[in-house]
Formats: structure tokens, C-alpha cells, sequence
């Protein structure tokens, strides 16, 4: 149970899945520290999808490409970039050269979708993607986190029909693409202020944060990002990140065998007695029992 891990894939399909439309070859995400010492990260990657940025490289599918934090630039050319800030979605089309990394000074947190097929074919042959285009800022949206996160979990488990699975997320995803880009708004600021606080939250919710670092990390005081969180949510900063962590204790409740002491440290809760009080406050259960009610052999 290793806290920040790398979590990412790569898929095979099957001639039955390539008449489906869509089918998706990798899914992933991964956080590039500041002073990085190599990018992309010597993590296993296969040929197909490694770089080296100063050369780049070329893809034989579509990938949307998503930066929750941090920046950096991506190369159109050896002599032509783009910068990229937190928010930006990059489709990336196949057969065409391309190169991008994080800036040295802020690293970045990247997710990542590759899919092709006729029906993303479809989408450029009939204009509703610009083929020029490859940046799009929709904000930081942690609807299309989860969706990522979600991906990631069914890649994961490589069930039966996955790949069916997949290709209605990759979809998904693109469609949300196409909404926030086109109704983003530089007046919605709060909005993405909390989606952005969301995303943090999630991002580092096994380092045992608090509500003010999440506020530190918005550059907002305390008493601002409360209320605005409150109005926005109906919860309180503190409550959402102590219901995320119970909605995790009771996955691994149900799905592992790992000990109540084990599941308590992972979720950075200072001692077992404690976290025993607020499982049973949110789920009216202690640890013990709600396994045994809806644990899983």
C-alpha cells in the first residue's frame, strides 16, 4: 500500500473490441516533482509511448493529456512551443510530431488517456475539434480527475469488457473537454477555486493535510476558503477530507485483509481508538463489523 505511487497501464485490444468504435491502449497518471532529474520518468514505459523530449516523438493514436498543477511547454516543433499551466487538456493526434515536459522550477501532475478508432476519427472529420488546436483550458474539474481515477482503477483490474468500459470514459472525458472549453469563463473563479481545492485535496490525501494547507495552497486565508468551500460544497474542508477517507477505509475494508491498524496508518489517522470514533460517526459501524457485514472472501 504505497502512498504516491506511480498508477498507470497499457492495454491490448481485440478485434472485437476495435469494432466497438473506441478502444483505449493506455491510461495513467504521475506526479513530476520540482527538479525532476529526468523526464519522462525511467518507470517501464514501452517504446511506443517513451520519449526522449529534446528528439520527441510521434503516437499511432489519440491521447488527451491533463495538468492539474504545475507547467510547462509542449513543442509543436523543435523551435515552436506552447506553455502549459494547470487546467490545460492536450489532445495529441496521431502521426503528428510532438514533445512536451514540465517546467524544472514546478514539475507538474499529469493523467493521461490514449485511445483510437473511427468513432475519435469521426470527431475531427467532422470539425467539432479544431485540427490545429492541441491546447483546450477547461480549469481543474474534479469531475474529470475522478473520471481519470476511474480509468485507472478498471485498467487496473482488466476485467471482461473493460475495454468497453474505457472507451465510454475516454468519451466522456473528451465531451467534458469540449463543454468546459467552450463554457469556461474567467468570472467563475470561486468554481474553480473549489474544484482546484478538490483536486489538491485528493492528490495528497494520504499526506495527512489539513484544511489550512489546502487554503495555503489556493494563496486564500483560512476563514475565506472555509466559507466559500461551505457554500460551494455544503461541506466544511475538514468533513470532505475525513469523508474521503472513510469512503477509502471502507474499500479496504470490504476488499483487503489488511488490519484496522494497517487501514488507520495508511489514512493518517493518529492512533486506532480515534479512527475507530469517526468510522462508526460516518458509517454507524466500527471497523470490525462492517467487515464482517460487507467484507468480501
Amino acid at each position: 500500500m504505497e502512498k504516491n505511487s506511480v498508477n498507470y497501464k497499457y492495454l491490448v485490444r481485440s478485434p472485437r473490441d476495435i469494432d466497438w468504435g473506441i478502444t483505449v491502449d493506455t491510461v495513467g497518471s504521475e506526479p513530476i516533482p520540482p527538479n525532476y532529474p529526468v523526464y519522462p520518468p525511467r518507470t517501464g514505459h514501452p517504446d511506443a509511448f517513451y520519449f526522449t523530449p529534446s528528439r520527441g516523438r510521434v503516437l499511432d493514436s489519440y491521447q488527451l493529456l491533463y495538468i492539474t498543477h504545475g507547467k510547462g511547454y509542449f513543442y509543436t516543433s523543435p523551435d515552436t512551443f506552447i506553455e502549459i499551466k494547470e487546467g490545460d487538456i492536450l489532445i495529441l493526434q496521431p502521426h503528428v510530431w510532438h514533445s512536451y515536459f514540465p517546467d524544472k522550477k514546478t514539475g507538474w501532475q499529469e493523467y493521461w488517456i490514449g485511445f483510437q478508432g473511427i468513432n475519435m476519427d469521426s470527431r475531427f472529420q467532422n470539425n467539432f475539434f479544431a485540427k490545429d488546436q492541441i491546447v483546450y483550458h477547461i480549469g481543474v474539474q474534479d469531475s474529470i480527475v475522478k473520471l481519470y481515477e476511474q480509468a485507472i482503477q478498471v485498467a487496473m483490474e482488466e476485467k471482461a469488457a473493460c475495454q468497453q468500459y474505457l472507451a465510454g470514459i475516454a468519451n466522456l472525458i473528451l465531451g467534458m473537454t469540449m463543454y468546459y472549453s467552450q463554457n469556461y469563463e474567467f468570472d467563475n473563479k470561486a468554481t474553480e477555486q473549489i474544484s482546484k481545492a478538490k483536486v489538491f485535496i485528493r492528490e495528497n490525501l494520504l499526506k495527512g493535510i489539513g484544511p489550512e494547507e489546502v487554503a495555503d495552497s489556493l494563496h486564500m486565508s483560512y476563514s475565506w476558503f472555509r466559507k466559500l468551500f461551505k457554500e460551494y460544497t455544503g461541506l466544511s474542508p475538514a468533513h470532505y477530507i475525513q469523508e474521503l477517507k472513510i469512503q477509502q477505509a471502507k474499500d479496504l475494508l470490504a476488499t483487503t485483509q489488511r488490519s484496522t491498524k494497517e487501514i488507520a496508518y495508511y489514512l493518517t489517522f493518529d492512533d486506532i481508538p480515534y479512527f475507530t470514533k469517526v468510522f462508526k460517526k460516518y458509517t454507524g459501524y466500527t471497523p470490525q463489523s462492517y467487515r464482517k457485514k460487507f467484507g468480501r472472501e
